[in-house]
């Protein structure tokens, strides 16, 4: 059965998983793991997808979105191929106004705050209760590291006493076993 799917796993299959933005490629790694694909097999088309493909990818779209130019030539074009399709011709104007009454309004300044305003100084939202859920699971995974990393310390430590203190004690004792045999 494993080996069916693995058949399936390849080079070009993980390339294109790691190359789109993809939340679900850790699933696709334990997959590969679960299914013996080689390791660097893996590593080389996650490098590849991630390092180089998405990347790019990715650096298009912010420029694309960030450049009002270009952003603007790319609304145009949308907007002929959309009004190409039959229906959408006759909805495309009222769909436009709104979307740029949206970008308007999220595109425009916001104006600054007055000082005499008292802002609310505690905000008790869904937010801040889990980020604070959050912080409180980091910093108890850390001391917990913390706590693990100085048993294991202390405890090789103790360890190597004890066989030192051990040595010492079998050294300057000689065995009674031995002894009380010899006198018999």
């Amino acid at each position: 059965m494993a080996s069916l799917h693995s058949r399936h796993l390849n080079f070009f299959t993980i390339l294109v998983l790691a190359s789109v933005p993809n939340p679900l490629f850790d699933l696709a790694g334990i997959m590969c793991g679960q299914f013996g694909v080689p390791f660097w097999k893996f590593f080389f088309a996650t490098l590849i997808g991630k390092a180089f493909i998405k990347t790019h990818i990715q650096t298009v779209l912010i420029i694309s979105v960030c450049n009002n130019q270009l952003l603007d030539l790319i609304e145009n074009k949308l907007i002929w191929v959309l009004s190409l399709v039959p229906g959408l011709a006759s909805i495309m104007p009222n769909l436009i106004a709104k979307l740029h009454l949206v970008k308007e309004k999220y595109m425009a300044a916001t104006p600054p705050v007055p000082s005499n305003i008292k802002v609310k100084k505690w905000d008790l939202s869904f937010a801040s209760i889990w980020n604070t859920v959050v912080w409180l699971m980091l910093m108890n995974f850390f001391i917990k590291i913390v706590t693990a990393t100085a048993q294991n310390f202390l405890k090789e430590q103790q360890e190597k006493e004890l066989n030192t203190l051990k040595k010492n004690l079998s050294a300057s004792n000689p065995p009674i076993c031995e002894s009380s045999q010899a006198s018999d």
